[in-house]
């Protein structure tokens, strides 16, 4: 290789993003919390250094119908020195019984994966290669999760929510929320985008700081796609936000 060639390689590795410098590799396990044993996908900030976590809730499809998507952007997180994890909060019972239809599983079931998803954040807090800091970034049904979890423990440190809504499903009026980024799209039509205006109304209303941003002409699903525009953008957001509201004080 020449020099010129070269000189030319190391300048297009430098261009490259990040976030995409490196693959982590997956590696699944289970981590405690009180109704059961949680199925979860773990992705390793590089390093031995302290460092916070994000705990990644799927829509209602799960992750597996994108699961490729999802084990790139965990690993762009990783990359960007923070812990993911990709939460399998669906039990047995839950899927045979959105499989079977006919109960609305969600709303039912919405309080307890809550509080399994605090369990999950307040295990994290625990462990000795944590800063002290964890947030929660959530996709469709996962985003309305993650602000009711978010809501309920005040150990949350941010919160990042992909086409979401409050947390409607909650027996309880919420009273806070953590610093809020809301990513939607204003061609969504599975949740419209009037929810994440909502979302952030509410959220400032209580006193949070909340980032808005609405993507024209994006509709439902665009978040754990890096490589659309939008995608890549709300990624590029959501690292810029974690890594500012989850360093060490």
């Amino acid at each position: 290789m020449t020099v010129r060639a070269l000189f030319a390689a190391l300048v297009l590795f430098a261009l490259i993003p990040a976030a995409q410098a490196a693959e982590i590799p997956a590696k699944p396990m289970v981590l405690p919390a009180t109704e059961r044993e949680v199925k979860v996908v773990y992705f390793r900030a590089p390093g031995d250094a302290k460092r916070p976590s994000a705990l990644l809730l799927h829509g209602g499809g799960g992750f597996d119908r994108r699961i490729a998507d999802y084990n790139r952007y965990g690993s762009a997180l990783a990359n960007q020195g923070i812990d993911a994890y990709l939460v399998h909060y669906y039990s047995t019972d839950d899927e045979r019984g959105m499989s079977l239809g006919g109960t609305d599983v969600f709303t039912s079931r919405y309080p307890a994966w809550a509080k399994l998803v605090n369990d999950l954040a307040d295990h994290l807090l625990k462990q000795p290669d944590s800063n002290g800091k964890v947030g929660l970034v959530g996709f469709s049904n996962g985003g309305i999760l993650a602000t009711g979890a978010s809501t309920l423990n005040p150990k949350i440190n941010a919160a990042v929510i992909y086409y979401g809504t409050e947390p409607w499903p909650l027996r309880e009026k919420a009273k806070r929320f953590p610093p809020l980024l809301v990513l939607h799209g204003d061609a969504d039509q599975v949740i419209p985008v009037i929810a994440g205006h909502q979302l952030a109304a509410l959220a400032e209303s209580l006193g949070s700081k909340v980032d808005l941003v609405i993507y024209p002409g994006e509709g439902h699903g665009f978040g754990p796609d890096m490589t659309g525009k939008n995608g890549a953008d709300a990624l590029k957001r959501t690292l810029a936000f974690l890594k500012q509201l989850l360093a060490a004080n």
